[in-house]
């Protein structure tokens, strides 16, 4: 080991035990308040130098407007779940009410391109292979031709027992990305494909 770094390693060392020194000793800077105005600290956002206690405002102000970010994003996802739950039932509901082949293509189609809020919903007996969701880069051709040309991500399930393929296609290349989970995406698979059998009947 070299001079400069034995002597890196004691300064960290006598940082660590102050550290672990004043953790220690939670009333030292009530007695000695004094030193939060004169202890000097780089400012993260600037070159001048700042007082401990403003370091330490600076922290507790972007610790705040962490948290006032993540529960801003779990009222919005909450928001936006209730918002699915709702179209899910009202599609189910449609899809009971069908009352023919027709009538269930329709609610398929239709409804799924609100709850996904997708440009695409098709049904298909055009395209073979096995489910896909990703981009369309690396999608089947076959796939690929039974899409228009905006359309840059997609998915693809296999409605099996009634011989048919359910395309879900958006111009956005983040709704549908090769490591999303496929159990939702199949449940509504599911859920199609009985629906259209009942029809068929």
């Amino acid at each position: 080991m070299s001079n400069i770094e034995q002597l890196q390693s004691e300064q960290i060392e006598r940082e660590n035990l102050v550290a672990e020194w004043l953790k220690a000793t939670p009333g030292f800077f009530e007695r000695h308040a004094n030193l939060l105005a004169e202890i000097s600290l780089k400012n993260p956002h600037g070159d001048r130098a700042i007082s401990l206690q403003e370091r330490q405002l600076s922290v507790l102000r972007e610790q705040n407007q962490a948290l006032n970010k993540r529960l801003s994003d779990m009222l919005r996802f909450g928001s936006q779940n209730d918002k699915t739950q709702s179209l899910m039932i009202a599609w189910l509901k449609n899809l009971l009410q069908a009352k023919d082949e027709a009538q269930v293509s329709q609610a398929i189609t239709e409804g799924l391109s609100e709850i996904f809020g997708v440009e695409l919903v098709k049904l298909t007996q055009d395209v073979s292979g096995a489910d896909f969701c990703g981009d369309i880069g690396s999608a089947p051709e076959d796939l690929k031709k039974a899409v228009s040309e905006e359309i840059v991500s997609l998915a693809l399930i296999n409605l099996s027992s009634v011989g048919m393929q359910l395309i879900l296609g958006s111009k956005s290349a983040e709704k549908f990305t090769a490591d999303m989970g496929s159990f939702y995406l199949s449940q509504i698979g599911q859920l199609g494909e009985s629906a259209i059998a009942r029809a068929k009947g």
